[in-house]
């Protein structure tokens, strides 16, 4: 017969070994719940691969997914609500770098995350996670847009998440660390940040109501009067492209002002206080100003209809960061530009934003970058622009091609091997009318055994354009078409840098004249810099080796990157953004694939 205490200790032990199975008992039930979602996942992975979607939704990484899921053992990836939030602001945050949140399942994971969540629902929401994250993080690093279909010259590294790229989903995750993570995948150079900032600054524009369009305005000269003049002001403080401008010194009487006109007067001064017509005037300084003080103001006059040399010099400021011609007039060109509409400057910027991303890992020193869309070069070195200059680029039917090499030589003096298709289309009729053609402009022919040939010894009317069976060279020497210098950089375009004896192309706006290749305004500075020996190569050197007249070739040492890109908006002086036009037509083609969602 049991004894009390007896009885009472084995009451005691079932009572603490039945709260310990209460105790565990959610984690056994957690448990069985994660192997349900493992399941559910591994599922719904293998539904996707063999129908390509689920319940309409596709993953941009349907192939790689498995093998995501594959490194953790199918098991839930998403259970920490910070990691969920963390990465749904992310998504959020694209739009600033213009892209579309909605893009990465946002709306689908947003109506999973509200909802009562099953088993399925739970995979399918760690599913949708996972796969939004890797699309996010391919788009920083790589791009949204493959370059390739927009230029088929694109020879850049392919880069794309493939399976040894996991850990850089797997491990922000595991750790908790998603925005430090995405800190380092999102471009961080002064080129990204400059169109981002200027992306949110043209948004705010647009949030305030953006600008109205101007009309027809005749040329006018200073002096001149005009009534859309007022316009024209508004126009360019709105993207304070108007100087502030007409400083002037005012004796302000505030009290009188408060008293007559009944309004509260902060910071308003007129022209003429004491009788006060009011000139409707937006004023710069923010400083209150105090009853009768004397005070210097820089105002915008909106009732002036006169255009004046302050205002001259704001449009042709306007015209410098809109790559037009910088002759202060309101011309055709100029007109168009004020009034493109904001959304089409939003996009541009949007655009530029994703070309910045397809460059994002290349180098950041020693590197050319020619950007053909504003007929501009820039030499990046010991870690600072360290030159820049103009440039003619090819012909919208003769395009420089997008691409990247590496500077091998330069040539003094260089000769010119005519292109098949210019000597067979150009010079072909030109020989046919004047067989002397040739030795008029420094020029010899060869046949294809490269021995010499007399042009006055061909019937050049039997020559027919598709088969036209000579080489013809151009001497050395200051007629030569390509100048005194070239520099070349492995391509199989025939693509290079060179000099021009048709000096007056550059000063021209718009520079799209040649047949591919790019001619440098100032291109024996360029060799200076770039061959960086002032023993031998100094400018003054260099200059005595042009008068020479023979060819020299001089291989670069620290060989630089060739960037032949194409950028429509750019930072330029005072990291003011600066547009260009689209002369061969390529923005749209991004800025559809851009809007276009991957599923």
């Amino acid at each position: 017969m049991q004894t009390l205490s007896t009885i009472c200790f084995n009451r005691f032990y079932y009572l603490v070994v039945f709260s310990l199975c209460l105790l565990t008992f959610p984690s056994f039930a957690q448990e069985e719940s994660n192997i349900s979602i493992k399941r559910e996942i591994h599922s719904i992975l293998d539904q996707i691969q063999a129908e390509n979607s689920i319940d309409g939704i596709s993953l941009f990484s349907d192939s790689l997914m498995p093998l995501v899921y594959e490194t953790v053992d199918y098991k839930p990836l998403w259970t920490s609500k910070k990691n969920i939030n963390d990465i749904l602001v992310l998504i959020n945050n694209a739009y600033f770098d213009g892209l579309t949140p909605s893009h990465y399942h946002l709306e689908k994971i947003q109506e999973l995350i509200a909802s009562d969540r099953g088993i399925y629902q739970e995979a399918l929401l760690d599913i949708l996670l996972t796969d939004a994250g890797v699309l996010l993080i391919s788009h920083y690093i790589w791009g949204k847009v493959q370059p390739e279909t927009i230029s088929s010259t694109w020879n850049f590294d392919t880069k794309e998440f493939t399976q040894d790229r996991i850990p850089l989903i797997i491990q922000p995750i595991e750790n908790e660390i998603i925005p430090e993570a995405f800190s380092t995948f999102i471009p961080s150079d002064e080129l990204y940040i400059g169109l981002k900032k200027s992306l949110a600054d043209f948004r705010k524009i647009k949030e305030n109501g953006g600008w109205n369009k101007l009309p027809k305005m005749d040329k006018i000269e200073v002096g001149d009067e005009n009534e859309y003049i007022p316009e024209l002001r508004k126009r360019l403080a709105v993207t304070s492209t108007l100087f502030t401008f007409d400083t002037l010194v005012l004796k302000i009487d505030t009290t009188y002002r408060s008293q007559i006109e009944e309004i509260e007067v902060t910071n308003a001064p007129s022209v003429t206080p004491e009788v006060d017509t009011i000139r409707s005037i937006f004023p710069y300084s923010t400083t209150p100003i105090l009853d009768s003080s004397y005070v210097k103001v820089a105002y915008l006059d909106t009732t002036s209809t006169v255009y004046d040399e302050n205002l001259k010099k704001s449009v042709v400021k306007f015209q410098k960061m809109y790559g037009l011609e910088t002759d202060g007039k309101v011309g055709k060109a100029t007109l168009k530009a004020l009034n493109t509409p904001i959304e089409n400057r939003i996009n541009t910027l949007r655009i530029n934003l994703e070309r910045s991303r397809w460059i994002f890992h290349e180098d950041t020193d020693n590197f050319i970058f020619v950007n053909i869309a504003s007929f501009q070069l820039f030499l990046h070195k010991n870690n600072k622009w360290f030159y820049q200059t103009r440039v003619v680029v090819g012909k919208t039917f003769h395009q420089t091609p997008v691409f990247k090499s590496k500077l091998s030589y330069i040539d003094i003096n260089p000769t010119w091997t005519v292109p098949y298709s210019i000597a067979s289309k150009e010079m072909l009729p030109k020989l046919k009318k004047d067989a002397g053609y040739l030795a008029k402009h420094n020029m010899k022919l060869y046949d294809r055994a490269n021995l010499e040939v007399d042009p006055q010894t061909i019937d050049w009317k039997s020559i027919k354009q598709n088969n036209f069976p000579y080489v013809i060279v151009q001497g050395s020497g200051p007629r030569n078409a390509l100048g005194h210098v070239k520099f070349i950089f492995p391509n199989k375009y025939s693509i290079y840098l060179h000099d021009t004896p048709s000096r007056y192309l550059f000063s021209k706006n718009s520079r799209a004249f040649s047949h591919g290749c790019i001619r440098v305004y100032k291109p024996l500075e360029l060799a200076e810099v770039l061959l960086d020996d002032p023993e031998n190569y100094s400018l003054e050197k260099i200059n005595e080796i042009v008068k020479e007249e023979q060819l020299k070739r001089v291989f670069v040492k620290d060989r630089p990157t060739v960037y032949l890109l194409y950028f429509t908006a750019l930072l330029g002086p005072s990291e003011s953004i600066h547009f260009y036009d689209d002369i061969y037509s390529r923005d749209q083609r991004v800025l559809k694939a851009l809007n276009k969602s991957l599923y």
